[in-house]
């Protein structure tokens, strides 16, 4: 529905009214992100400076029912894309609040930018444990809210889930809460995930809700000091299978900081094709710490990965994808427009898996590269990226990610999206609680409830009797 005027003048008179966009081109600007989906457009973006006037934006929304989405950095898709109501550009909240060496923790806005974070660290000689998959434009409100909270390092040091520590929220009804850390006037100490120091350790729902469960205006991460040495090992496999089983060695043996699986594709588009000798895929093994571990946990890694068939490339392989991790838009290689298809699998279905999101982008025509973690021996988070042409290909492009969707639902211990109904039930519950009204990114909670995946299970894929 479209947002009165009276509405939008109470709008403006919250943040001022140059903080109050509704014009055409400013929409535009707005309709879409970094993966690309249906453009789509709010009725109003608002910029608000601080919680106060995000407070007030949430209690006139839900006295209202105005759907609400928030903006970070572009870089998520269509799941935070709005369709009408208020989109909330957190642009201005972009402060960092305290970095704090001796006790290893820093306090950020939901604004800023995940590479300027690390810029800051660095001059007091730290780091985050996670190097941030999603490029300069990731903002820490967006990562602590996104589909995803692994990143490079993910083998030695697992998700976000570990490392953040508090956050403050503005809930749907109006209400801030601080959590965790964020929760203490004058603590330091991590707390949020320590039931016995942390008064709120549910603080943590938050994580990866899609901005489906309230406002994140605030985080405090854990930090590490920066590392002593590094050193990376580029592997040629010619098939999944055995990089798989190199990849999963590796981590068993506490060989790697770091693991990564990039198939022939990724280099072709990022202009480094891999040497013409029948190599499917390349493992890059990233070890950082003191020097003699780099070395000895190096060596171990080199050694596993030729058991499995591996053959040593050169470093620069490593580099190109390990080191673009921070700052490559992927947006901005030859192909075209693009978007991304993630599949969890475990190592028994990952080869199952890689090949039925390949062949069906190469089944539209689309032109697709792939990049994956083991981020624990059970687990392995793979993406490809696929390019298209808007014009002429994006139903394409829909269709294909349906397929790969719906695919992923049939192989067992793949794709982990679907929920159990009880899971269902209660997070419909705690979604009831927190946002009465239901305003908070409908989209999103499409797929955070699994509603998404119910559908998709339901529907079958044309010309196929699956």
């Amino acid at each position: 529905m479209a947002i009165s005027e009276e509405i939008m003048q109470k709008l403006a008179d919250i943040v001022g009214v140059d903080d109050c966009k509704s014009h055409d081109f400013e929409l535009a600007a707005y309709s879409n992100s970094m993966i690309y989906g249906t453009p789509t457009r709010p009725d109003v973006i608002l910029l608000p400076e601080n919680e106060e006037e995000i407070s007030e934006i949430m209690k006139l929304a839900t006295a209202e029912v105005i759907p609400v989405v928030v903006r970070a950095g572009g870089t998520a898709g269509p799941i935070s894309m709005a369709d009408g109501g208020i989109m909330l550009d957190l642009a201005k909240m972009n402060k960092i609040i305290r970095i704090d060496p001796e006790a290893k923790m820093v306090t950020l806005q939901a604004g800023v930018r995940l590479y300027d974070m690390v810029q800051e660290l660095r001059k007091v000689g730290h780091d985050m444990p996670l190097k941030f998959w999603g490029g300069n434009g990731t903002t820490v409100g967006g990562y602590v809210n996104g589909p995803s909270l692994v990143g490079t390092r993910v083998a030695r040091y697992g998700t976000l889930h570990y490392w953040c520590f508090g956050l403050r929220v503005v809930l749907p009804t109006g209400e801030i809460v601080a959590t965790g850390t964020n929760a203490y006037e004058n603590q330091t100490h991590p707390t949020m995930g320590d039931p016995w120091m942390c008064p709120n350790p549910l603080g943590k729902i938050w994580l990866q809700s899609l901005g489906t469960l309230g406002v994140v205006t605030e985080a405090t991460f854990l930090m590490v000091p920066v590392r002593e040495a590094s050193k990376h090992l580029a592997y040629g496999f010619k098939s999944v299978e055995a990089l798989r089983d190199a990849a999963s060695a590796v981590q068993l043996a506490d060989a790697a900081t770091d693991i990564e699986h990039e198939d022939k594709d990724i280099y072709e588009i990022l202009g480094m094709p891999l040497p013409d000798e029948g190599y499917v895929m390349c493992l890059v093994v990233t070890n950082e710490g003191y020097k003699e571990e780099v070395e000895r946990k190096a060596d171990v890694a080199a050694r596993i990965m030729k058991e499995h068939g591996g053959t040593e490339l050169p470093v620069e392989y490593a580099h190109l994808t390990y080191d673009n991790t921070a700052n490559f838009n992927f947006s901005t290689a030859k192909g075209g427009m693009f978007c991304c298809a993630a599949a969890c699998a475990s190592p028994g279905t990952y080869p199952e898996s890689y090949w039925a999101i390949k062949e069906t982008w190469d089944k539209y025509n689309i032109r697709n590269g792939w990049s994956c973690w083991t981020c624990y021996p059970n687990w392995n988070q793979g993406w490809t990226i696929g390019y298209y042409d808007y014009e002429t290909q994006f139903d394409d492009y829909q269709m294909a990610m349906f397929e790969i969707n719906k695919k992923g639902l049939l192989i067992e211990n793949s794709f982990p999206y679907t929920f159990h109904e009880s899971y269902e039930e209660y997070i419909q519950k705690i979604k009831d609680c927190l946002d009465p009204a239901g305003i908070m990114n409908p989209n999103g909670w499409f797929m955070v409830s699994g509603a998404q995946y119910r559908l998709v299970e339901a529907l079958e894929i044309p010309g196929t009797d699956e």
